[in-house]
């Protein structure tokens, strides 16, 4: 997708580093915030600002022009930072579940995205607090999916086609291959 998240750095410098990418990216950026918040002993809603804000800062980071990655990685950093593993278990599995069957990881992370919540206030019955953060990170990520580092694609489009993509599968157009083709020509500078 041309930003600087993990997901980028697997595609272009091999999957070695994009792990450590991803796990820098969760750990680092998500996790260690919200609990170093939690053990100086900071309110719930301060932690929850604190996750949303590294989350924020990783997607709109002022160091590149308020471009950067997706988030989904730090946001899961987040998660755990709550310890809401369950929910993270059960919301990964059906990203699995529906990878394998329709291979589209950008549409799986947007029903996981959605998943979370739900499953922390329905089946795990978490504090109000940690759902409406749950929600915040949705917005925070549906946000980046719709902005994409503030590119429009070239030449003649539809505003609402355009969105629906991004929203839904986090991509200009509607098929896969043709994201990533488009993608490799423009590195490659053939287009």
């Amino acid at each position: 997708s041309g930003n600087v998240g993990a997901s980028n750095l697997t595609e272009v410098a091999g999957w070695r580093v994009g792990l450590a990418i991803g796990v820098f990216d969760c750990a680092v950026k998500g996790t260690l915030p919200v609990v170093a918040s939690g053990l100086a002993d900071q309110s719930l809603t301060v932690q929850a600002g604190v996750g949303l804000a590294a989350i924020a800062g990783h997607n709109w980071s002022p160091f590149i022009k308020f471009t950067g990655g997706r988030g989904v990685a730090t946001g899961i950093g987040v998660y755990l930072g709550f310890f809401m593993w369950q929910e993270l278990l059960v919301a990964v599995m059906v990203w699995l579940v529906g990878r394998q069957l329709r291979r589209d990881s950008a549409f799986w992370t947007f029903v996981l995205l959605f998943l979370i919540p739900v499953i922390a206030y329905s089946v795990f019955e978490r504090q109000s607090g940690v759902v409406l953060m749950s929600v915040g990170i949705i917005v925070l990520l549906i946000f980046k999916r719709l902005t994409a580092n503030w590119a429009l694609p070239e030449g003649e489009f539809s505003w609402v086609r355009l969105l629906a993509y991004r929203f839904l599968w986090d991509r200009d157009v509607s098929r896969r291959e043709a994201w990533v083709e488009r993608r490799s020509q423009s590195a490659d500078g053939a287009s």
